[in-house]
């Protein structure tokens, strides 16, 4: 991971993300591109004032950045809305990896257009990282929500090139199919539990599978079936197990993780509850 872009609004939240960049820059041999997009329909003489603040204050920031030092960091400023100018900013370098902070969105327009983070991994083919934490350090403990899709083995893989030494937990939320049916008599009740236990064979066998097509380098990865809903397994998990960093594959230019969590991995980005990495498979 050599070309790492990071978009602040100039906010105390997004020194956070600008951490963990420099950390992720060190960590991986690579530098750091600082962006921060002017809204274009400023006055120009406002905008322009604006763009110059910017860039002189980004500069300073990072020159008090001890992490900085021996890095190569620039800053970029442009103009534009948000995501598409961050979009922009990565083609043009080639960026491997995105950075956002929790950035402070209007409420009310986000209900109809969606975070920046939202747009950025919808529009995009970049993974996009979402820092909430201080970064205290290299990421230890990684929960990654799978599906045996495309989506989520690109995300295990990313993950694992961009965490090598963490600890992984896969998790998989499953449904059993007509169990609601299956409820009464002692014999309703035998054969609910012989369709239970067959499928979740099923399920392990799926598992099996999936890891079997990941990169031979995957370390061991700690496995995680869990019957019921996909939200509330997921927000289960991450109360028992508190990641520092949760990762889900996603599929960006039909909308956030639909292949894998749908509104779940929406409402992981809005309220995310620690640093959260959408991976797109293409």
């Amino acid at each position: 991971m050599k070309r790492i872009l990071m978009a602040t609004d100039l906010s105390a939240r997004s020194d956070r993300a600008l951490e963990r960049a420099l950390r992720l820059a060190a960590d991986h041999g690579g530098e750091v591109t600082v962006v921060h997009v002017v809204d274009a329909e400023l006055p120009a003489s406002l905008a322009d004032a604006q763009a110059q603040a910017a860039k002189q204050a980004i500069r300073e920031h990072i020159a008090t950045l001890t992490a900085a030092e021996g890095l190569q960091v620039s800053a970029e400023v442009v103009f534009g809305r948000a995501y598409l100018g961050i979009l922009d900013m990565s083609e043009k370098m080639d960026a491997e990896l995105i950075l956002l902070g929790l950035h402070r969105e209007d409420a009310f327009r986000d209900m109809f257009r969606g975070t920046t983070a939202e747009r950025v991994i919808r529009a995009g083919d970049v993974p996009v990282l979402l820092v909430k934490e201080r970064a205290s350090g290299p990421y230890q403990r990684i929960m990654v929500g799978v599906d045996f899709s495309v989506y989520s083995r690109r995300a295990v893989e990313f993950a694992v090139g961009f965490a090598p030494t963490a600890r992984f937990h896969l998790v998989h939320a499953y449904d059993v199919p007509f169990k609601g049916f299956l409820h009464g008599q002692d014999t309703r009740r035998e054969i609910s539990k012989q369709h239970e236990t067959q499928f979740q064979n099923m399920v392990e066998e799926e598992m099996a599978a999936f890891l079997s097509t990941l990169d031979a380098k995957t370390p061991e990865l700690e496995r995680i079936m869990e019957h019921g809903v996909v939200r509330e397994v997921i927000h289960r998990q991450v109360d028992r197990l508190k990641p520092d960093l949760l990762v889900v594959g996603t599929h960006g230019r039909t909308g956030v993780a639909h292949a894998l969590l749908g509104s779940v991995a929406e409402n992981l980005l809005r309220e995310p509850p620690c640093d959260v990495l959408a991976v797109n498979a293409w």
